[in-house]
């Protein structure tokens, strides 16, 4: 596939690679809280056993307990992954929301549910 030269990125050496518009910014990841959301994925994982969440968690649930963690995390509860087990929660609620639009069980979320971010 052969693309015009304004469909391309340019560098200071010389070098071109195609744009990269609409393919997301992977070099502005907050890596410090992947990193922690990852070892929470590993607790989870010893915990409940490898995968759980994709046998189909509700939306509900996932959005109850993220709200819970984070208002715990908020009032000062000295558990120390409050805050990553809140991100942990409405992150695969996001993934729901892409992936597994029938898991999304909040009525007001009705028609919205499987949209595309």
């Amino acid at each position: 596939m052969k693309f015009e030269k304004d469909e391309r990125r340019e560098f200071s050496t010389g070098a071109v690679r195609d744009k990269a518009d609409g393919k997301g910014r992977y070099d502005l990841l907050p890596w410090g809280a992947i990193h922690a959301l990852a070892q929470h994925c590993e607790r989870g994982a010893i915990h409940y056993g490898e995968r759980n969440v994709d046998r189909g968690i509700p939306q509900h649930s996932l959005i109850d307990s993220g709200i819970r963690h984070l208002s715990l995390y908020i009032q000062g509860d000295a558990e120390a992954h409050h805050l990553v087990a809140a991100l942990w929660n409405i992150a695969w609620a996001v993934e729901q929301e892409i992936k597994r639009p029938e898991m999304v069980d909040l009525p007001e979320r009705g028609e919205h549910s499987g949209i595309a971010f």
